[in-house]
């Protein structure tokens, strides 16, 4: 899904927030909200918020040349987001977020997470 990235440096910080653009993106749920979740089996807190974060998966629906793209979607919430599957939804503040990290095995794994603000049904209020 060719989504232009916008990069904004955190104030205070050197880290830089790599803030997908979505307009013109139609955004579904594809899997229902899920406990995001360590090896050990607790529910991750929000850093930042002290909240549990949620794991929603979603299927960005961009036109008929790029088609769609399905993201697991971190959201921190006080309580699961109440969506359901193919639910249309809004989701704010985007953010992707590469990571890397050395294994047991001493290999180097990396990848993309993804992060947003919110994920709202379509026309709930903000």
């Amino acid at each position: 899904m060719g989504i232009p990235v916008e990069r904004r440096e955190m104030e205070g910080e050197t880290a830089m927030r790599y803030l997908l653009k979505t307009d013109g993106i139609e955004f579904e749920v594809s899997k229902r909200p899920v406990p995001k979740t360590a090896p050990n089996g607790v529910q991750k807190v929000d850093a930042s918020t002290g909240l549990p974060v949620w794991s929603v998966e979603v299927t960005g629906f961009t036109n008929e040349e790029e088609g769609t793209s399905v993201l697991a979607v971190n959201v921190a919430s006080p309580q699961m987001p109440a969506l359901s599957f193919r639910e249309p939804v809004e989701v704010l503040e985007l953010e992707m977020i590469p990571w890397s990290q050395k294994g047991r095995d001493g290999d180097i794994r990396s990848g993309v997470a993804f992060r947003a603000k919110e994920i709202r049904a379509v026309g709930a209020a903000a």
